[in-house]
């Protein structure tokens, strides 16, 4: 231990290091000894160690996680929340054509090589994870080369589960830095399918079979429409799918966009009020891993689709900078800035009011990111469905608190 610094080494976190992580103790010494110097950057090292140790079973994957959070604190980027990460649309070519889907599109296209390589160097010296979707990510066979090329960063791939077979958990298995987030919308097959189309609630309970084979670590995307809030977000759905082996969480709310959305699968006050106290309960109560998403007022999470375009959420398909168009901190920041400095009610501008949202960003510039717009936005029937029932959701917030 005294080649590698022990003396400067919180004892905890040294004494982790030779007991769970002793090829990377001795692998990358000079890295840790750069750590050594500050005691509270020991300390949240200490901490995300101590947790993958006790998640993670894999080898390969626990030394993903560790060369990816040694990038991040010999960087100083360990941001949290939406600040974190990044998410990019690396394809628009899909398997499944679910009920809920707010990326449906008329042409199917991948993103280009250039624009892929801008994402992943922004990342390594910005954010702490990289979000892959899609479409179907599992399609671009790029995935895995990416994740193989960049060791020391986290990708986590939002997949339906089909295309995962044992050859493809393989590979998985053989990087240790791609997790895959599998889509499940309900605990049983009919009400999963009723989303995502015949046969996908079977593809993905085979997928969970055959990671948890490979020891391969798992979490679950559930996204929350008024048909399966009480479901997905029950403690009894949390615990089936954290005893199947998930590691982690997330729950997003529907967004009704295009022409074919359901008014019925929008959320009304009271499931928006359910989901938005179960996820803090969930991480108050750490049923499972879930990130601090919450915010007073959104400050944007960055995505870039499959043109390039920097939006500042997936589900809304407005865009004022593309990631090729020059410095992209700073067409980032700018993008970020017209996000933030919109008035509306409570914290989601495109629940609160989604024409009133448009129409500012219209007038600072931005512009459709779509071609045929009228099936990739929210119709104005919608949006003032969408608008009445967070307002009315607000005011329940504000009685009863979160």
């Amino acid at each position: 231990m005294k080649k590698v610094g022990a003396k400067k080494l919180l004892p905890e976190l040294a004494k982790l290091l030779k007991q769970k992580f002793p090829r990377q103790l001795a692998q990358y010494k000079g890295e840790l000894n750069k750590l050594a110097r500050d005691p509270l950057v020991q300390e949240q090292f200490l901490a995300h160690l101590s947790e993958i140790s006790k998640m993670i079973s894999n080898p390969r994957f626990r030394s993903g996680f560790f060369r990816a959070y040694l990038r991040i604190y010999r960087r100083k980027i360990n941001k949290d929340g939406r600040h974190g990460s990044i998410i990019m649309e690396i394809t628009k070519h899909c398997n499944q054509q679910c009920q809920h889907c707010y990326s449906r599109a008329e042409f199917k296209k991948n993103m280009k090589d250039a624009v892929v390589k801008r994402i992943v160097k922004l990342a390594r010296n910005n954010y702490k994870h990289v979000f892959v979707t899609g479409g179907e990510p599992t399609l671009d066979r790029r995935v895995l080369a990416i994740a193989k090329n960049n060791p020391d960063i986290l990708f986590f791939m939002f997949t339906n589960g089909g295309p995962i077979n044992r050859s493809y958990a393989a590979k998985l298995s053989a990087l240790g830095n791609l997790i895959p987030v599998l889509s499940v919308d309900g605990g049983a097959q009919k009400r999963h399918d009723y989303f995502k189309g015949q046969g996908s609630y079977l593809q993905v309970q085979r997928a969970i079979k055959i990671l948890n084979a490979a020891r391969i670590p798992w979490g679950y995307l559930s996204m929350v429409t008024n048909l399966n809030a009480r479901e997905v977000l029950s403690k009894k759905f949390v615990k089936i799918m954290k005893k199947k082996g998930a590691i982690l969480a997330r729950y997003l709310e529907y967004i009704p966009v295009g022409a074919q959305a359901l008014p019925k699968l929008v959320p009304t006050a009271k499931t928006y009020y359910l989901m938005e106290k179960r996820k803090a309960q969930i991480i108050k109560n750490s049923e499972i891993y879930m990130q601090e998403t919450a915010q007073k007022r959104c400050s944007g999470l960055i995505f870039f689709d499959v043109d390039g375009n920097i939006k500042c959420c997936p589900f809304f398909h407005y865009a004022k900078h593309n990631i090729l168009g020059g410095d992209i901190e700073r067409l980032i920041k700018d993008s970020t800035l017209d996000w933030c400095h919109a008035q509306y009610p409570g914290e989601c501008p495109i629940y609160a009011d989604p024409e009133g949202f448009k129409k500012y960003l219209l007038g600072k510039q931005w512009t459709s990111t779509v071609s045929f717009n009228e099936r990739n936005s929210i119709t104005p029937r919608l949006a003032k469905v969408m608008s009445r029932n967070y307002r009315s959701f607000l005011k329940i917030k504000s009685a009863r608190g979160l």
